[in-house]
């Protein structure tokens, strides 16, 4: 993030106010398709290492040490670089196929600790500059922060989902706010479920579902995927092509077993 590493320090795991090493997950879970990402204040990006990679994606960051400690680290067909990603998203020509993950340093009124804690703070006036251009962005974004009547009015009808937590200092409620009705269609589904425990009985549940779907014989196999196929076309045609954008053999899973 913009805010960079916190004076005390984190490692890669970000334990500062706003650090995402625990609530990436959730982070994930409401993106929505898209073919663009950009992060505007990266720091050492848990949501970015932890994400389905996009066809493109970007990260900000004002710190030129929290640059240097991605190096080798960065995904494959991410620009990672110094610099103001506010302004990047001022300058950019959209589609509307980007999505926007904004985790600015939190505002001062809302944190436990009103000392310097940021390398690269904000004052409000930064963070009302920052949510005019986030608020006019054509294409959804996702925003990072804590509860607060500045945010609440700056935002009019973008949905704040709350995300309990822990910090150093004890229990938390992380906000997120977007300016879309989430939906069943994601980008990534690796992460979904509101808690550890749902993760893991999602997880194992697709495991087993899988396995025996890789089982079948083949025309069996192929059958089931043409029947869920033309049971919700859309669905089917969207994670194709997202299966294709990522570079995937048409071979997939449920298909390479025997199918030749």
């Amino acid at each position: 993030m913009l805010a960079s590493i916190a004076i005390f320090g984190d490692g890669a795991g970000m334990t500062y106010p706003g650090g995402k090493g625990r609530c990436y997950k959730r982070i994930i879970s409401l993106m929505p398709p898209h073919r663009t990402y950009i992060e505007t204040h990266l720091g050492h990006g848990a949501v970015l290492r932890h994400k389905k990679p996009a066809h493109e994606s970007f990260g900000y960051d004002l710190d030129p040490t929290v640059i240097a400690w991605w190096g080798d680290r960065t995904p494959r067909g991410c620009t990672i670089q110094v610099g103001d990603g506010i302004a990047h998203l001022k300058e950019r020509r959209f589609t509307g196929e980007e999505l926007v993950y904004c985790d600015p340093p939190y505002l001062a009124a809302t944190r436990r600790s009103r000392s310097r804690i940021y390398r690269h703070d904000y004052s409000e006036a930064e963070h009302v500059a920052a949510l005019t251009v986030l608020r006019n962005l054509p294409c959804p974004v996702i925003l990072s922060g804590y509860a607060s009547d500045l945010y609440t009015d700056l935002l009019p009808g973008w949905q704040r989902i709350d995300v309990p937590g822990w910090s150093q200092a004890g229990a938390v409620v992380e906000s997120l706010w977007v300016n879309y009705t989430p939906s069943d269609h994601l980008h990534d589904y690796q992460h979904i479920g509101a808690t550890f425990r749902e993760r893991e009985q999602i997880r194992r549940r697709r495991s087993r579902v899988l396995s025996r779907i890789q089982a079948l014989p083949t025309p069996e196999r192929l059958a089931m995927l043409e029947e869920l196929a033309a049971a919700d076309t859309s669905v089917f045609l969207s994670v194709a092509s997202r299966l294709h954008d990522a570079g995937r053999s048409a071979d997939t899973p449920l298909l390479n077993r025997d199918a030749r």
